[in-house]
């Protein structure tokens, strides 16, 4: 589906370092999918969007948002080869050429460039949470057509995939504080490998950590200026990594504010109930947002 005529107001605020953070991510070819390492959480998404995709009347024009790299479309197109999608996203993805599936990058959820009630359907995979909510409902009243179905699932904030961005945040903020590069660029080797070993025992799992433990120590006898460089080269590369670490936990739902968050969506949708998505062994992976656009 082609953008209407309608020009897209540029978002409010500075996201550049989100979105840049968002275009590494999805620049990187492992990275066709968010949870691609996790497979029984990939095989319960893939679930839940074959069986929204059966709900679906052919023709169906579908919008999904934060679609990334277009993994939601796939599934749903590989189970209803009848219906449109097209993806938005806000980050610059590389080209998807698939069959009915159009994607737009840089495209910001809350400005969205289609013309009144072009779409019968609107889902997301942990996509609508890290957008301006009330923004983007606003944008999807005007192009969502009475009747459409909305299918979000949106970051659960007591599971796995947030424990473990979690875990991995507080480690890349205690590598990146500051005295473990006052440590380092001083070449004071007791108080540095101090902070590496402890470093190393919060975090025994985190092959970053390890291979930093590894290397770093042998450098410490460099000139002030070549390590105060490799220090730099170091914060650069995590930089990206260390920003969706930081949205992800400040945008994911916990079960406390799940009503208000609700609040802008309700206004637009005749809303089921709240579901979780789980994993085989019952924890959660995602709310399961559902509803229709009240007529």
């Amino acid at each position: 589906m082609k953008p209407a005529s309608r020009i897209a107001n540029p978002p409010q605020g500075n996201h550049a370092r989100t979105k840049d953070a968002w275009t590494a991510f999805w620049t990187d070819p492992g990275q066709s999918r968010c949870v691609a390492g996790a497979p029984d959480i990939w095989h319960a998404l893939a679930d839940h969007w074959s069986a929204a995709a059966r709900s679906l009347t052919p023709g169906t024009r579908v919008l999904d948002l934060g679609c990334g790299a277009g993994a939601v479309a796939r599934l749903l197109l590989a189970a209803r080869s009848d219906v449109e999608v097209t993806g938005i996203d806000f980050a610059k993805i590389p080209l998807t050429l698939y069959p009915n599936f159009e994607l737009l990058s840089e495209t910001p959820m809350e400005s969205l460039p289609f013309g009144a009630q072009c779409f019968d359907a609107v889902v997301s995979q942990f996509g609508f949470e890290y957008s301006r909510c009330a923004e983007t409902v606003r944008e999807l009243a005007l192009v969502l057509a009475p009747g459409a179905k909305l299918s979000f699932l949106v970051h659960h904030a007591e599971s796995s995939i947030v424990a473990t961005n979690r875990s991995r945040l507080r480690a890349l903020v205690a590598l990146l504080g500051l005295p473990m590069r006052a440590a380092f660029c001083s070449g004071d080797g007791v108080v540095f490998n101090g902070h590496l070993s402890a470093l190393r025992a919060q975090h025994p799992h985190d092959t970053l950590i390890a291979e930093l433990a590894r290397c770093l120590p042998s450098r410490l006898g460099r000139t002030p200026r070549e390590k105060a460089a490799l220090w730099d080269s170091i914060e650069d590369a995590l930089a990206p990594e260390r920003c969706l670490a930081e949205s992800l936990d400040s945008h994911c739902v916990a079960p406390a504010r799940l009503e208000q968050w609700l609040e802008p969506l309700r206004g637009l949708c005749e809303l089921q109930p709240v579901a979780v998505l789980r994993e085989p062994d019952g924890a959660p992976i995602a709310w399961r947002v559902q509803g229709v656009r009240r007529w």
